[in-house]
Parts: structure tokens; C-alpha cells; sequence
């Protein structure tokens, strides 16, 4: 059964940020689960609806990129995965380490 994507995941902590460009002072601070060159699942704390572009960057990596929210799923009471995909490729995450 096939999931869409192309590309395969790999479990990756990187520390982001996102913000949503409508409201940019109201960012927030969140870690990967896994990532791909061109996508990252996060786990949030709000539902965040599908198709909202958001920004992220995450400066340890040297990553800042336009994304897309794709989904977004209760994983828990309190928590929300939320899928990402960006709008550019990000090498450093296309390589499994």
C-alpha cells in the first residue's frame, strides 16, 4: 500500500521554528520526528488546518524554507503530528546518517 510519498523518512530530531506568516510574532519552537529532503512531521500542541503555509527554519541546520501543512492528526490528549511539506530541498536532510 503505498503512503504518496517519494521519498523515504528518516528519524531525525531538528529543532525548528514555525511561524505562520499572517502572524509572524506568534512562532513556536518544535522538533522533528522524522524528516525528508523535501518534508518533516512535528508534533504540535494546537490542530493547525491543512493547506495553511506556514514559515520554518531551523538555524542549526541552516534551514529556512516556505512549508505547507499536509495533515495534521491527534496523537494524544494534547499533542497533534502535523505533516510538512517545504517548499525546497533540504540536503542535509536527504542523507540518512
Amino acid at each position: 500500500m503505498s503512503n504518496g510519498r517519494s521519498e523515504k523518512r528518516i528519524v531525525k530530531t531538528v529543532s525548528l521554528e514555525v511561524c505562520l506568516p499572517a502572524a509572524p510574532k506568534l512562532s513556536e519552537r518544535l522538533l522533528t520526528e522524522n524528516v525528508s529532503a523535501h518534508g518533516a512531521r512535528v508534533l504540535v500542541e494546537q490542530k493547525l488546518q491543512p493547506g495553511l503555509q506556514v514559515l520554518i527554519s531551523s538555524p542549526g541546520e541552516v534551514v529556512w524554507s516556505q512549508a505547507r501543512i499536509v495533515y495534521c492528526q491527534r496523537v494524544s490528549k494534547e499533542r497533534f503530528a502535523v505533516g510538512l511539506e517545504l517548499a525546497g530541498r533540504v540536503e542535509s536532510w536527504a542523507k540518512s546518517y
